[in-house]
């Protein structure tokens, strides 16, 4: 069944963004603040992979955690990649879906090629391999594969979404997008300025005017279907980075195409926050539902 947790009106009242914000130091900022506090010890009944490679396109190294429960059979896991405009992060900073070990689902937290090194589609294609190189290898971590979702935010967010997009609801069997991006044209003419190359830009490898179809061609919302997977949204109802109308146009569109689909619009928030207890609980519990736990 579709939930609704949002007032339409609402969501385009106060998604609004000013073309001048300065995306690039907000992302800086929040990546600062947000630190590495992911790399702590082990908790009870959980293990911890650290840097397991699973790709290697043009001799570079990619690497994911894996934050494994301990469990009597296997567990569902959750690809999760990290936010940053595609070209700042990594697989250690603010994985929001870290604690999915506590009630027995993994975590695999990857990373992928930033746009300094390599422009779209490269970032999809490391995904990809991650999601292939867990249904291939996973049993020997305690995971099983067949069981897999994938989450994101910002970014992150935006990868996932195409994520299950490409392999569809028989591999990604749930997604789960936090305040991401859903249309890089739209989002890409907002913050285009003359003479100044933006992140959408430098994840594409020219301007909009240059890259129009390949924009068209990352955005998830150009992939909508019934054969997409159930997806949980959540975005800041103050989100001045990426416009809350992202996420309703997303979710709109899922609910017309007969997927089930939930949005969330957290009061107050606007880019880059940590789920709190209850908002981590939905997430949770959409987890445990669409992975058969």
């Amino acid at each position: 069944m579709t939930k609704r947790v949002l007032d339409p009106q609402q969501a385009s009242a106060t998604g609004k963004t000013a073309a001048g914000m300065g995306w690039l130091l907000c992302l800086i900022t929040s990546l600062f603040l947000a630190g590495c506090s992911t790399y702590g010890p082990e908790r009870p009944g959980e293990k911890i992979y650290r840097d397991v490679e699973f790709a290697a396109p043009g001799g570079r190294r990619l690497c994911m955690d894996l934050y494994v429960p301990k469990t009597a059979k296997p567990a569902p896991v959750v690809l999760w990649m990290f936010g940053g405009g595609w070209r700042f992060g990594s697989k250690g900073y603010h994985v929001n879906v870290r604690d999915l070990t506590s009630v027995g689902i993994a975590v695999a937290s990857i990373q992928y090629r930033l746009s300094q090194d390599a422009v779209y589609p490269a970032q999809l294609e490391d995904c990809c391999a991650a999601a292939e190189w867990l249904r291939v290898n996973g049993a020997r971590y305690g995971i099983d594969a067949t069981r897999m979702g994938a989450s994101g935010e910002s970014s992150g967010g935006h990868l996932a979404t195409m994520l299950a997009a490409k392999a569809g609801k028989s591999r990604i069997q749930a997604v789960c997008a936090l305040y991401s991006p859903t249309d890089l044209n739209e989002l890409g003419a907002l913050y285009a300025k003359p003479g100044k190359e933006s992140l959408i830009d430098k994840f594409l490898g020219g301007t909009l005017e240059q890259k129009y179809a390949l924009a068209a061609d990352a955005s998830p919302l150009n992939y909508i279907s019934s054969s997409l997977p159930p997806f949980l949204i959540i975005h800041g109802e103050r989100d001045r980075v990426v416009p809350l109308e992202h996420s309703e146009r997303l979710f709109f569109a899922l609910a017309d195409a007969g997927v089930d689909a939930q949005f969330i619009v957290v009061p107050g928030k606007g880019h880059w926050f940590r789920l709190d207890d209850a908002q981590f609980s939905e997430v949770s519990r959409f987890f445990q539902v669409n992975l058969g736990r």
